[in-house]
């Protein structure tokens, strides 16, 4: 009776290795040779799925004044992006220009008094909805920078 106690089990032991041995070599063995290794990392070669970095971007510059300013201009590199001439309401200025990323814009403006003024540069990016913004406040003159960053949208 002791005998059967263990050899009840280790037979059914037994039956059940026998039954899912192929089972589980077919699953140990068997490979999917449709899928090959990724290409190791190469810093000179793009991967297809990556879309090429662009230096420059097609942007809308706004510029909100209160009040108006007597001039006002938005550069970058040496390059006039905005002027007076862009005025599209008072105080309100639009240029479509193309960026460079990660060089700063250089904001000035000037006013005939010396009350405290402010002024707001949004820069748009086409087809995105993010924008990059910032206020200033100044009193007779105004002259800082904006930074365009270098990772700003794709």
């Amino acid at each position: 009776m002791i005998k059967f106690r263990f050899i009840l089990p280790l037979f059914f032991f037994g039956f059940l290795c026998v039954i899912f041995w192929p089972v589980l070599k077919t699953l140990l063995t068997q490979r999917d040779h449709s899928i090959s290794p990724p290409p190791p990392f190469s810093k000179s070669s793009p991967t297809p799925d990556s879309a090429p970095i662009i230096s420059s971007l097609q942007a809308i510059l706004l510029l909100h004044a209160a009040p108006a300013p007597l001039h006002c201009s938005i550069s970058q590199n040496g390059r006039s992006l905005l002027r007076e001439s862009d005025a599209i309401a008072i105080g309100e200025y639009r240029a479509d220009v193309e960026i460079s990323r990660g060089k700063d814009l250089l904001v000035k403006a000037d006013w005939k008094d010396g009350e405290p003024h402010s002024l707001r540069v949004e820069v748009l990016v086409q087809g995105y909805q993010a924008s990059l913004e910032k206020s200033f406040w100044a009193e007779e003159s105004l002259e800082d920078k904006l930074a365009i960053p270098t990772s700003f949208l794709p």
